[in-house]
């Protein structure tokens, strides 16, 4: 039975006085004060030199007048009998140790009627007894709230959580003082130096170096601390220098601190010490990924005989609970990563444990077997899914491919990889990335079975850079060694890389050649991926040589493939040389409406040759409307798009449109006038371009709730169900969509399924209730559409 005597004694402890300024953190201390103000346990959760502490302290002065008894801190990092925990407390408290209470209950005793925060720092190593001593305070005193800091969670009823991130850092290489001023880790770290070495403060020549440091140390407070130690006796390069080896630079800290938190290799080995034995191993084996990773991937490369499969995903949980790892989620998908502070802690256990050779083949092997089942998707119809899972991955593909470079059997599985990524690296517009790599590793194996698909990859990226004579050369080269060794399958690759070449050329006539020779082959393989890009490659050789009615039929084919696959690149291919031909044809309506929608598929892949192909065409189309400074602003944004893929130009057969555009604009408009909108859209982010192309709004609309999920249907549903509301035929929908009237029939039957209703009335009632502002107009792009593709 607990007695409800107060002791007139008690009191709040003295807060520590900050010896240092006290830099950013405006929003974590805002989000302190609202959690407090409905929870009664916070807790501050992040790694080790995140800032926990000080953020803690900084909260309680700027609190303390709200609680009438004030604030108790209790400092825990120098306790290590757990018995003694509430003793600790109480003495923080003024409480004397001569009750013959049990030490909980007398605590309890003295702060039932007490309005008071109660701030437990460093609660990481006795995490268990923290938790049950809390639980037991908030049990029975209604007016006491908690601050507690943590590298885990205390977990239980009444904790809110409050996850700690690093200091914001500069994004770019070369920041404006804008975005220098914006950064925490930057204003930390020259607050620091200065406070080291008064003369140092940010200017033009070193803001580079300065926004390198916070980046290169994770925006993590004590690792800045400590290399703003150093601004003594070292220059921010010689530091930066020494960052490869951060834990013998970083090791002067103040003498007042706690052991553990003077150096940075202190403060990670009591990270380290906190966690199991199987949980130290995996933070040592996941130190070899670039940068974030799933799931599979861990499961894929970590386990082995003394680290079971079964047992990483609580494994997993472990390093996130004591702030080890962080996951992040984005779109439903989650992955995970190590700071590189961590991740180099991890690298130095690998290596003394002699491991670290072994699991980085492991993950370069690993990451060979993904680009192989990837591609495989990516010519199927999970394209976006693989294309998504490739880009997020392409830190460890690099990686990999590292590996890969250092030996004649890793140059083997590179040039596996390489081929097995031809199809991503043009998505990506990675060109000259891909060419690099394949440079590389063909130094290592030139006449390895598997260098006939590099030299084929390697020569269509070259012919894309409009490096046509070295490409030529690769592909003689690919075609005699695939003759040599048999490699049949490669011989449709290596024709339609021969005719692009000779598109390329300005050869419309010997292309067409080499791209029914790839068609004849993939059609004999079964491979439909290649007989769609043979197709749409055909068209365009076809419709150079003026038979635009036949490179049309061939676009339609191509269509009806990619339906059957649910392809979406190969898709977005034929539309545009359909709205090439359209345009040819003089139907710039229909081109722009083409185009317009290649665009927004290669937005979904990154693809920036591909949207900067669409966007040359509907700059074309505004010069004929007589939007000049729009049409130029637009040849600009494609300039830009190009050069961030390292294309120096269009292809051939675009350059006389192109030159037209160019001086009728430059006419239109002057020269300096029109110099001025090619140079702003130059500048343009590939968004903005986007937007600008697409005539997007910025205006945010606000949700609307409709009355049946919406989210059930795909994107491709979501059209379809607003041309039904608008009385549209399947036959109209299939014309507006440039699908077939089957494919559009069966849409709408996975609307009526997926909705639960019984008729296409139904659906035009559904869309105007989701829709209210759509219902009575529809939306300009579906008008242009059925006005122009369905006329």
């Amino acid at each position: 039975m607990v007695r409800r005597i107060p002791d007139p004694r008690l009191r709040s402890s003295p807060l520590p006085v900050e010896a240092a300024s006290f830099v950013g953190r405006r929003h974590e201390l805002a989000k302190i004060r609202t959690l407090l103000a409905n929870n009664r346990l916070v807790t501050l959760l992040g790694v080790g030199g995140v800032g926990k502490t000080r953020l803690a302290l900084r909260a309680a002065h700027d609190l303390h007048r709200a609680f009438h008894d004030g604030v108790c801190v209790v400092d825990l990092a120098g306790l290590s009998d757990s018995t003694l925990l509430a003793q600790t407390t109480a003495a923080a408290l003024g409480l004397r140790d001569d009750s013959t209470l049990p030490p909980t209950d007398r605590l309890i005793e003295q702060l039932v009627e007490r309005q008071l925060l109660l701030v437990l720092d460093n609660c990481e190593h006795l995490v268990e007894d923290c938790a049950a001593l809390v639980d037991a305070i908030l049990s029975h005193c209604a007016d006491v709230r908690v601050l507690a800091t943590s590298r885990s969670a205390l977990q239980i009823e009444a904790e809110c959580t409050l996850p700690l991130p690093p200091l914001s850092v500069p994004e770019d290489d070369e920041p404006s003082p804008e975005a220098l001023l914006a950064s925490d880790a930057v204003q930390l770290f020259s607050a620091r130096a200065a406070a080291c070495l008064p003369d140092f403060e940010l200017t033009e020549d070193n803001r580079a170096d300065v926004a390198e440091l916070c980046r290169r140390l994770d925006g993590i407070p004590l690792a800045l601390e400590l290399a703003a130690v150093r601004i003594r006796s070292l220059s921010l390069r010689q530091i930066l220098d020494g960052l490869s080896d951060r834990y013998r630079l970083l090791t002067q800290g103040s003498r007042t601190a706690l052991p553990r938190q003077r150096t940075l290799r202190s403060l990670m080995d009591w990270s380290y010490d906190l966690l199991t034995e199987d949980g130290r191993l995996l933070w040592a084996r996941m130190s070899v990924f670039a940068d974030s990773f799933e799931l599979d991937a861990v499961e894929g490369i970590c386990p082995d005989d003394e680290l079971a499969r079964e047992d990483i995903i609580d494994l997993l949980a472990e390093l996130v609970d004591k702030s080890v790892l962080l996951r992040e989620e984005r779109d439903g998908q989650v992955r995970y990563r190590l700071l590189e502070t961590i991740k180099e802690y991890g690298l130095n256990r690998l290596r003394a444990s002699g491991e670290l050779a072994t699991v980085r083949r492991r993950h370069r092997d690993w990451y060979a077997d993904l680009t192989t089942r990837a591609n495989v998707r990516l010519e199927d119809g999970e394209q976006i899914d693989a294309f998504l899972r490739l880009r997020a991955e392409q830190a460890n593909l690099r990686a990999a491919f590292e590996l890969c470079t250092t030996s004649l059997d890793g140059a083997r599985a590179g040039l596996r990889m390489a081929a097995d990524l031809r199809n991503f690296w043009i998505m990506v517009g990675a060109l000259s990335e891909g060419r690099r790599w394949l440079r590389q590793l063909l130094v290592f194996a030139p006449d390895a079975p598997e260098a006939v698909g590099g030299l084929a990859v390697a020569s269509k990226l070259a012919v894309l850079q409009a490096d046509v004579a070295e490409g030529r050369r690769q592909l003689a080269r690919a075609r005699a060694l695939a003759t040599s060794t048999g490699q049949q399958a490669w011989l449709a690759e290596i024709s339609h890389n021969e005719g692009i070449a000779s598109l390329f050329s300005g050869d419309p006539a010997t292309a067409l050649n080499h791209f029914t020779d790839a068609y004849d082959a993939h059609k004999a393989a079964g491979t439909d991926f290649g007989i769609m890009i043979a197709l749409i490659q055909a068209a365009t050789a076809r419709s150079l040589l003026g038979e635009t009615s036949h490179a049309l039929e061939l676009c339609e084919e191509c269509l009806e493939i990619s339906e059957r696959h649910g392809d979406r690149w190969c898709a977005a291919l034929a539309m545009w040389t359909q709205a090439l031909l359209r345009w040819h044809w003089n139907e710039p309506e229909r081109a722009e409406t083409l185009a317009a929608e290649t665009m927004r598929i290669k937005e979904a892949f990154g693809d920036r040759l591909g949207m900067a192909m669409a966007m040359e065409l509907i700059a074309w189309v505004a010069e004929k409307r007589g939007q000049h400074a729009r049409a130029a602003t637009l040849l600009g944004a494609v300039q830009g798009a190009m050069r961030s893929v390292g294309a120096p130009s269009l292809f051939n057969h675009l350059e006389d449109g192109h030159a037209a555009c160019e001086d009728s604009t430059r006419a239109a408009l002057g020269e300096e006038s029109w110099r001025a909108h090619v140079d702003k859209g130059a500048a343009l982010d590939i968004g903005s371009a986007l937007s600008l192309a697409l005539r997007r709004s910025s205006k945010a609309v606000a949700p609307r709730p409709p009355e049946r999920p919406e989210g059930d249907l795909t994107t491709r549903e979501q059209e379809i169900a607003s041309l039904v509301a608008q009385g549209l035929s399947n036959r109209d929908i299939a014309a507006s969509l440039v699908i077939s009237p089957r494919t559009a029939e069966k849409h709408v039957e996975k609307i009526l399924t997926k909705l639960g209703l019984s008729s296409r009335t139904q659906i035009g009632v559904w869309f105007a209730t989701a829709h209210p502002d759509d219902a009575t107009a529809p939306p300009a792009r579906y008008r242009e559409r059925h006005h122009t593709v369905g006329a």
